[in-house]
């Protein structure tokens, strides 16, 4: 007790050990969410929509709807969303799967020219052969019938998905009494989660606003070049860039090769210049910086946590990689004094921060502006709830915070 008692004097060796635990305890931690990632990411993703359709039923509370309606409201909202997206990228597969095998010949053909190419360049036909098999068409058949059958377990994910929505839109119906005690014993913890919510709120309106507008520039360029498909690349588009820095290389290369197939290699190559010049344009310098900016978190940052979560959480982890280290920057690095200068690395700004006590007192109240004492970055804050709404709605929760 006297190694890991906070404020008491410690030796080199005692630090060290405490340092081993904590490590060993962090391990311990990842296993278990690797172990249970089937069942932590479809919960966190229904935290996260909650939370972002939370303002529309306070909206709705506002204007003198019953909780329990707005409630209900706003979660046919989220079901309806989600309910379109699984529609739009099972139409595409479908899609994909009954064009594909029309382009049987130009494979072949395309196979023919390559490997006299090779020969040209003095590879013998054995060698050319035996390189070129690893490019089988009959391949890219059976990955896309992979997919096809794999939409069963996407609609148990999405049936899953569906009844932890509902769970937490019902739990988060009336937060006031939860979360007058949170802010009571914990003040940091509370404008911590309060905090959260805002920025992962920010965080996928961005992302969807951005998603949009670079869909609909990728069909016009495929409708440019008169690529196949046309509708289902612009769908695989949108969702692809969900997935922070690599999410537009997952949605370049399947139209690049039916480009390929169906064009020649100049449309090929003109798609990837056009996708590549678009897609880098608003991922690599335009969305970091709003993103940012309405966050708090750097492009290294999301890069590094793109991998740590993918690794832990398989493709859901691409997707949640930014909502998932909000949420533990918030949690362990934004409600202690001694480990909030560490935001700094995340891409956060300590600028005009107090430090403030180590450990408040079990009866303060806490100020008006935590939530905002602990957003890194005050060049973007929230807008103020108007005046009305505050009075009418009561129950504002402790994700919902009245911004001075």
């Amino acid at each position: 007790m006297t190694i890991l008692s906070v404020g008491t004097p410690r030796s080199g060796a005692a630090q060290g050990i405490r340092f081993l635990i904590i490590g060993a305890a962090a391990v311990i931690c990842m296993a278990g969410v690797y172990y249970t990632r089937d069942i932590v990411s479809p919960v966190f993703l229904a935290i996260t929509l909650v939370l972002t359709a939370r303002p529309m039923v306070r909206w709705l509370n506002s204007r003198g709807v019953p909780r329990v309606l707005s409630t209900f409201i706003g979660m046919i909202a989220i079901f309806a969303v989600l309910l379109a997206i699984l529609l739009a990228v099972s139409y595409a597969l479908l899609q994909f799967a009954t064009e594909i095998p029309q382009f049987a010949d130009q494979v072949q053909t395309l196979y023919s020219h390559a490997t006299a190419w090779l020969t040209s360049l003095g590879i013998s036909p054995q060698a050319s052969s035996s390189f070129l098999a690893n490019f089988d068409f009959t391949r890219l058949l059976g990955f896309v019938t992979g997919l096809l059958s794999g939409i069963a377990g996407v609609g148990t994910f999405f049936f899953t998905l569906l009844l932890f929505v509902a769970f937490v839109a019902i739990d988060l119906i009336d937060t006031t009494e939860r979360g007058a005690a949170l802010t009571a014993t914990q003040p940091r913890l509370g404008a911590a989660l309060v905090d959260f919510s805002w920025r992962v709120r920010q965080y996928w309106l961005v992302n969807t606003i951005f998603a949009l507008a670079v869909a609909i520039i990728d069909v016009a360029i495929l409708s440019w070049l008169h690529v196949p498909l046309v509708l289902t690349w612009g769908i695989l588009s949108f969702v692809t860039s969900y997935i922070p820095n690599i999410g537009f290389i997952i949605g370049m290369v399947p139209p690049a090769i039916i480009a390929l197939l169906d064009q020649g290699w100049e449309t090929m190559v003109l798609l990837l210049i056009s996708y590549t010049a678009v897609n880098f344009t608003s991922d690599m310098l335009i969305q970091p910086k709003v993103t940012g900016d309405a966050v708090g978190l750097n492009i290294t940052a999301t890069f590094v946590s793109l991998l740590f979560w993918s690794l832990l959480l398989g493709p859901m982890g691409a997707i949640l990689a930014v909502p998932l280290t909000l949420f533990f920057k918030c949690i362990l690095l934004d409600t202690e004094s001694r480990t909030r200068w560490m935001s700094i690395f995340l891409g956060g700004d300590l600028d005009g921060l107090a430090p403030g006590p180590a450990a408040p007192p079990d009866d303060a109240s806490p100020e008006p502006d935590d939530g905002a004492a602990l957003r890194t970055d005050k060049t973007d804050p929230p807008d103020p709830a108007p005046a009305d709404e505050s009075a009418a709605d009561p129950d504002p929760g402790p994700d919902e915070p009245n911004h001075p």
